[in-house]
């Protein structure tokens, strides 16, 4: 008997990049339930095309049910409860993950849900499926008797002292399915940017011993299903303690452990005594192939408002760093941001225009739109604006219905040039990149259509004119569903 079913819920727009991922947070969870002896199965909604049927047929015997949510995920969560509840009543449905670690007392309003997790759900839901009273959880807020009980938060864990990846718990289908094979080495970040989560919850570094990395590896490369796949450090910063990162490294050559790999890393740790000219040659030998940066801005006065602590001159840097080792860089961008002007953000894609100059290699995220989460400085300047967040998780549901990562920009009052937010990062996708990349691209539609729109989209880059975006409303209307 299946006692806990952990849910990873559809997201409500398909991206193409879900068959190949997989939903790192349950199998974390999953991993340590079943280290301490519990049954868990887990059913990820957004790969697997039989989720409801699989949820039909173990609902019925199981005790306690865990959705990890994050906002776009909210109506098909909702959906899926419904569901529970009117198969097997006295089931606990138990909501974690971004959106209700965010909306807490939202999230336990909705009478679909008994138990919100709030916090790093490994030790919380084995005690949760263990049966121990909940008054003595921390990191939970429930109901009981009509009242809504919150509890103190559970202090950070140490990564060191669990598992990692029980590959058995994962479906067959997914892992053959999968192109880059996720591997955790490390939680949180020190840094202090204001719009990560990770700063808003305190989620202070912690990390895995260089042995516990390297034996995970090893696990990975004895598995066939894994053969010619690439690898990601899914870590927040892979290289906040240096001497650790070097280590690995060395010991990936020395251990014939070498696989190709990719990771996260900030661009001002490409200098002498960290990421200097002898590690990046290390890091190319060792499989490195791609290094992730979050670039954010090209603005400085956009980069100190939300305290990254980074120069543009150091984002371009490392750009040139990495192509001269032949390793690609990439970065992610966001705009629209409280406070930020268009100059703010012709700044910004000065930079892109800067990097993808550079090398076909560079590679471009976004820039996406700023998302508001609560306990932030710049919430507050949001709330300010007269801006109000949605107030229930059907609210929620409704006005993400059709967005493919958050709320739209069309939302929020403190953003005065909307459109231009709005469409920058197709703009960019289809624009900066060159013709090949962008006809590339996995965006589906006819491919005259297509290459009609990329040729739109890069002469509005390369005029730097973005007034008027029809095309990309007219694209986003019948191409983006």
């Amino acid at each position: 008997m299946i006692k806990t079913l952990l849910i990873n819920p559809p997201f409500n727009i398909a991206k193409e990049n879900y068959d190949s991922s997989i939903s790192v947070g349950l199998l974390s969870i999953a991993t340590y339930l079943d280290s301490q002896g519990l049954v868990v199965n887990i059913i990820d909604g957004a790969r697997e095309r039989d989720y409801l049927q699989k949820i039909k047929s173990q609902v019925p015997d199981c005790q306690y049910v865990g959705l990890s949510v994050m906002t776009t995920q909210i109506a098909n969560a909702l959906a899926i409860s419904r569901l529970i509840k009117e198969i097997n009543p006295n089931c606990q449905v138990i909501w974690g993950g971004s959106h209700p670690t965010f909306f807490i007392d939202q999230t336990i309003a909705h009478p679909l849900v008994d138990i919100v997790c709030f916090g790093e759900g490994e030790i919380t839901f084995f005690e949760l499926a263990s049966g121990q009273e909940l008054s003595q959880i921390k990191g939970i807020i429930y109901k009981k008797d009509g009242q809504i009980i919150k509890n103190p938060m559970r202090e950070l864990h140490d990564p060191a002292q669990t598992k990692l990846f029980n590959w058995d718990l994962v479906a067959p289908e997914i892992l053959r399915k999968l192109e880059l094979i996720p591997s955790l080495t490390s939680r949180g970040c020190p840094h202090r940017c204001t719009f990560c989560i990770n700063a808003i919850v305190k989620n202070r570094w912690r990390a895995r011993t260089v042995e516990q990395v390297l034996e995970d590896l090893k696990v990975i490369k004895s598995k066939d299903y894994f053969s010619g796949k690439s690898l990601r450090f899914w870590d927040e910063n892979f290289f906040v303690d240096i001497n650790r990162a070097k280590n690995i490294v060395s010991s990936l050559i020395e251990r014939n452990l070498i696989l190709p790999w990719e990771t996260t890393v900030r661009a001002d740790y490409i200098k002498e005594g960290m990421i200097d000219e002898e590690f990046m040659a290390k890091l190319k030998k060792s499989g490195c192939y791609l290094l992730s940066f979050g670039a954010e801005s090209g603005s400085p006065i956009i980069l100190k408002k939300i305290k990254k602590d980074i120069a543009p001159d150091q984002i371009v840097n490392s750009a040139k760093m990495c192509l001269k080792y032949d390793i690609i860089p990439q970065y992610s961008f966001m705009i629209g941001l409280p406070g930020e002007t268009k100059a703010d953000m012709m700044l910004t894609l000065e930079v892109i225009d800067r990097l993808v100059k550079l090398s076909p290699q560079v590679q471009i995220l976004g820039p996406q739109a700023f998302r508001p989460y609560p306990g932030s400085e710049l919430y507050q300047e949001c709330l300010a604006s007269g801006w109000q967040a949605p107030q229930s998780l059907d609210e929620w549901a409704h006005l993400v219905q059709n967005e493919l990562s958050y709320l739209t920009v069309q939302n929020f009052p403190w953003v005065k040039h909307k459109d231009l937010v709005e469409s920058m990062e197709a703009y960019v996708r289809f624009g900066a990149m060159n013709l090949k990349s962008a006809m590339g691209s996995s965006v589906k539609a006819q491919k005259l259509l297509k290459l009609i729109f990329v040729l739109v989209c890069e002469l509005r880059w390369k005029l730097k004119f973005f007034y008027f975006p029809f095309e990309y409303k007219l694209a986003k209307k019948f191409v983006v569903k």
